[in-house]
């Protein structure tokens, strides 16, 4: 199943996707080869519900959209990708869109689109921000291990000043500028 949704989770209706079936790639190990090519090619169009089910071989597969919604931005921007590993194995692929219009810069959309050192599997997974001020704030992300950081806001937009675990003492962090209310993020 192929979903169209905002970063919020909200349906996106009406969204062209194609579907490539990536030749030279081993649906087990979840990565795809550099010089992989396109061995098969399925399109569809999600209903309003933002969902469209499609039948397909065994597989790696590319997902994405050339034709976006008007006012929407795909997120992240480039393909997604899909392993069809088993027989019968259902498999769901999600293509994200930003939320239209401004957000304010504690949103995990924010967040996510300004923070220039997420990792690959975190720009899948919802992000939930918690703490914040504006300056600093607490997010993390319903992703396998420990995502958690605690990011400042510079000039540029959100950077992370710590991520999970870490050995920064609450003196230097405090000297640094993060406010009180998370010393229980230090543990020295």
């Amino acid at each position: 199943m192929v979903r169209t949704i905002t970063l919020s989770g909200a349906p996106v209706p009406n969204v062209p996707v194609t579907l490539r079936l990536l030749q030279l790639c081993n649906p087990a190990t979840h990565d795809i080869p550099p010089n992989t090519t396109e061995g098969l090619r399925r399109d569809t169009v999600t209903d309003q519900n933002g969902s469209a089910t499609l039948s397909l071989p065994l597989g790696c597969y590319s997902l994405d959209t050339n034709t976006p919604p008007p006012g929407m931005t795909p997120f992240p921007k480039g393909m997604q990708s899909l392993f069809l590993q088993y027989p019968g194995l259902t498999v769901d692929g999600e293509l994200r869109f930003q939320e239209s219009g401004p957000q304010p810069p504690c949103s995990a959309q924010t967040v996510v689109l300004e923070l220039d050192d997420l990792d690959a599997h975190l720009l899948s997974a919802n992000a939930t921000v918690s703490e914040c001020d504006g300056q600093w704030a607490f997010v993390a992300w319903d992703s396998p291990g420990d995502s958690a950081r605690l990011i400042r806001r510079a000039a540029t937009g959100w950077t992370t000043y710590v991520r999970f675990p870490h050995d920064v003492c609450w003196t230097k962090a405090a000297a640094d500028g993060v406010p009180a209310r998370m010393k229980e993020h230090f543990t020295c």
